[in-house]
């Protein structure tokens, strides 16, 4: 029996054994343009997921069930977005419509894991292209979330929560999770905690190690709203020890991040509001490469302490002029690093890998949307300066010939001019026609650009300081870059055809001066690279390339009760100066989920499927991996108002397969021998309740 006929078989089993519950969503609320499944809608325009809903330990792996998503992990808690073939900075991630400044230089607080998920109400993907208001830089789209702070409620003020734990069986991964809300029709004061806390993650083939965790998240906040003024103040607090990066050369020793935050809105006069927003964070990053994994040799020892710290505003104007919206707006991004690399064995070592690095980034937008008699159409042009610059590097403790070598590349870079600016201009528009009452086309064209990171600028000496590639290859920055402009066109039509609705899209997407690592001809580069890693640099550079595909979110009722939903993705990358393909993109897959809902419980039997990736990078000397498929069960039962229980099983039939997206393992020490790709857990049985007052 092939692994299909299995999974159907089990799941079918299953299903009329089981007595979960969870809450139905009203089907009654759901539009011609929108599918709803539980906890979760795909329209037109964006994709919504409760993500407090789902048995998640890094907030990220709820982007596998968007259509066009998927997630590139580094570890249980470093998961960075992908979106329709880009990753990493291409993609804007907001938390509560403000992006978060990350400590690291290799992504290990990506902004997702900032979101723990038993307090996250929602995450939303911005389907198709982003518009120009949602972000300073979102060439590859636009992620938002936002915490579960509670609602205001009328009357005298009175008091609301949760609280809720969840075990995984699987590396023993406790969370727990609280909320406390004191609130009437107009103010709203709230208290939010999670609490993760794991040990390392088996698969069929073994234990993971470093795969553990531990993360604290709080957030303490008050809004006010009287129907034409609202504000929101906040500030919180992230701390996370010892967690495992295998698919890195170091792991997480600490990550302690402040953040502040106010968000102001005012209706000035019927036709006419304004909204600002302001937040500020700072972190302090440690990571070493001894202490959760295997040590090497003490003359290898290697500890990183960075850090990052900076704001981001909004303030935009929104004025109705008969039957259309114009907002106009300014943002800004401004944000500071810098890491020191150490040796605790000698003293005398130290590289300042990056300096009193800068990058600011300031926009000015318009945005112009209007409904027509069947059809609604939005235009949007942003006007952006990134301006970056680098403080003088150093290095030292290191024997010659590599000493002189690595002094010799300070000097280079020392000398060069590192203030640097790009000038460009965003254009979007989106165009949706009605059909019929049943029926919805879309068109969206854009053309976007994303300036160069400060590591693709400012790596001067071979490392794997790249923003999460997880590659295994050492890389050099390049002060000649250009920006990405990508020019795009989305495809798409949502339709109601009796009891199924369907809602696919395709895109193309042309990047010129697409930005990736290239075999460096820097030749003192390649010496020291070398003769720390074995091969030579590849230096980050400008390159032309194309991403097209296509993805679709159905789903079927069958009665009352019951419904089939689902989801396909499909995304292709390669350059196109060379015969090559681009790096860690998702390959087909998609998934297939039979849902029963009854008064007070649920379950939903599903079968992910992933299609091989043979279409890889040579430049990254990337691995091609084979087709899986899985199984996984959820349940959820309202036991009543105020309990709910939930459970799953994943990977039901214990599969033995590998992620694409999931890196290659750097850990000496661990079941899966370094240098190969990092299995999928093994089967894994999740529980959970959650009471609410």
């Amino acid at each position: 029996m092939n692994t299909w006929q299995s999974a159907a078989l089990a799941a079918l089993t299953i299903l009329p054994l089981a007595s979960p519950a969870q809450e139905q969503i009203d089907r009654d609320e759901q539009t011609a343009d929108e599918i709803v499944v539980l906890g979760r809608s795909v329209a037109t325009s964006s994709t919504r997921i409760e993500v407090e809903r789902e048995i998640l330990v890094d907030s990220a792996t709820a982007l596998k069930d968007v259509p066009g998503a998927n997630v590139n992990s580094n570890g249980l808690i470093t998961g960075i977005a992908q979106y329709r073939g880009m990753y990493g900075d291409r993609v804007a991630i907001d938390i509560d419509q403000l992006g978060i400044i990350s400590g690291g230089p290799n992504a290990m607080d990506t902004p997702l894991s900032y979101m723990s998920p038993m307090i996250t109400e929602e995450l939303v993907v911005e389907r198709g292209i982003a518009s120009v208001s949602s972000a300073p830089e979102s060439i590859g789209g636009y992620i938002n979330t936002r915490l579960a702070r509670g609602s205001f409620s009328g009357g005298d003020l009175a008091t609301s929560g949760t609280l809720g734990t969840r075990y995984s069986g699987n590396g023993s991964v406790n969370t727990h999770a609280g909320r406390l809300t004191l609130a009437n029709e107009n103010h709203r004061y709230s208290l939010v905690a999670e609490l993760d806390d794991a040990d390392d993650i088996s698969t069929p083939v073994g234990d993971i190690r470093p795969s553990r965790l531990s993360r604290q998240r709080y957030d303490l906040s008050y809004a006010f709203n009287d129907g034409d003024t609202s504000m929101l103040l906040f500030a919180g607090v992230l701390n996370t020890t010892d967690a495992g990066t295998p698919a890195l050369p170091m792991d997480i020793r600490a990550i302690d991040t402040k953040m502040y935050g106010v968000q102001v809105g005012k209706r000035l006069t019927e036709n006419l509001e304004i909204e600002g927003r302001f937040a500020y964070n700072d972190v302090d990053h440690w990571m070493d490469n001894f202490t959760l994994r295997q040590a090497p040799m003490p003359m290898q020892y290697r500890q990183n302490q960075t850090q990052g710290s900076g704001s981001q505003f909004y303030l935009a104007g929104l004025a109705e002029l008969d039957g259309a919206e114009l907002r106009v707006g300014v943002d800004g991004i401004m944000a500071d690093h810098d890491s020191v690399i150490t040796n605790p064995n000698m003293a005398m070592f130290r590289v300042n890998n990056f300096t009193d690095i800068e990058r600011d980034v300031l926009g000015v937008f318009a945005e112009w949307a209007t409904d027509l008699d069947s059809s609604t159409l939005e235009l949007g042009l942003r006007y952006k300066q990134v301006a970056t610059d680098a403080g003088p590097v150093a290095a030292m403790g290191m024997p010659a010939p590599m000493g002189t070598n690595v002094g010799t590349l300070a000097a280079s870079f020392n000398g060069a001019d590192r203030s640097l600016s790009w000038n460009s201009v965003d254009a979007v528009i989106k165009y949706r026609y009605k059909l019929t009452d049943q029926t919805d086309w879309i068109v969206e064209v854009g053309s976007k650009t994303r300036a160069p990171s400060y590591q693709e600028l400012y790596l001067w000496l071979p490392l794997q300081a790249t923003g999460g590639l997880a590659d295994g290859r050492t890389y050099i920055g390049n002060l000649n870059l250009d920006e990405e402009r990508s020019n795009e066109i989305v495809l798409g039509i949502t339709s109601d055809i009796g009891r199924a609705t369907l809602s696919p899209q395709i895109f193309f997407r042309k990047v010129d001066g697409y930005i990736q690592g290239i075999p460096s001809t820097n030749m003192l580069a390649n010496m020291v690279s070398t003769m720390m890693s074995g091969a030579p640099a590849l230096q980050f550079s400008n390159v032309d390339a194309e991403i097209w595909g296509a993805d679709v979110a159905w789903k079927v009722d069958l009665n009352d009760q019951w419904f089939l939903d689902g989801i396909v993705t499909y995304s292709r990358g390669k350059r196109t100066d060379v015969s090559d393909n681009l790096y860690r993109l998702a390959p087909l897959n998609g998934s297939l989920g039979l849902t029963y809902v009854a008064d007070s419980w649920s379950i939903k039997p599903e079968v992910v499927f992933y299609a091989k990736q043979s279409k890889v990078s040579s430049y990254n000397s990337e691995q091609t991996t084979s087709g899986y498929q899985l199984a996984n069960v959820a349940f959820a039962w309202d036991a009543s108002d105020a309990l709910r229980v939930e459970a799953r099983v994943e990977n039901l039939l214990d599969e033995t397969y590998q992620d694409h997206l999931v890196g290659i393992n750097r850990a000496m020490g661990s079941d899966i021998a370094a240098g190969d790709r990092l299995y999928g857990t093994e089967r894994t049985f999740s529980a959970g309740v959650i009471f609410s007052f």
